[in-house]
């Protein structure tokens, strides 16, 4: 619909930010605070994929969401334990002005991972990230988070992280 101001970019930029930093650090009930009701965190396989039409690699309504970071939290989420060692990089940044008070923000991200666990492994992840967000007191909440993975048509590990 339309640009946004510079201020509105500082803070949508300083929100993604601290998303990712919640995510990478396995502050999960803080990174679960930040989700609408009507909340979609969804992977698909290619970019244009209709989740309706083709088989993703994740689609999570809210409540399924809710669901995996419960897991998380147990403590017995074997392939997270140890957790992995993680740190994105978030670049790129467009941001739109949507209907309804909503905004879009676009990224490119980078997400080294070091899975510790029996395999230690070193894994990289990048691709593309869409948000869209709306007001919540003087932060925003996360309605849709949309992760196109530059290698997501390809066989993958396991996703038993946060992306």
């Amino acid at each position: 619909m339309g640009q946004v101001s510079h201020d509105i970019a500082h803070e949508l930029e300083h929100f993604i930010v601290h998303e990712a930093k919640l995510a990478d650090e396995s502050k999960y009930q803080e990174w679960e605070d930040l989700w609408a009701d009507d909340a979609v965190y969804w992977v698909p396989a290619k970019e244009d994929d209709d989740p309706a039409q083709k088989v993703s690699i994740l689609y999570d309504n809210r409540t399924r969401l809710a669901t995996r970071i419960r897991q998380l939290k147990t403590g017995y989420r074997y392939s997270q334990l140890p957790v992995s060692g993680m740190r994105r990089v978030i670049s790129n940044f467009e941001y739109s002005e949507q209907a309804e008070g909503r905004y879009q923000i676009e990224a490119n991200f980078f997400l080294p991972e070091f899975s510790i666990q029996s395999v230690r492994d070193f894994r990289i992840w990048s691709g593309r990230v869409t948000y869209l967000v709306s007001r919540r007191g003087d932060s925003f909440q996360i309605h849709m988070k949309k992760i196109v993975l530059v290698n997501g048509t390809e066989p993958i590990p396991t996703l038993s992280f946060l992306l």
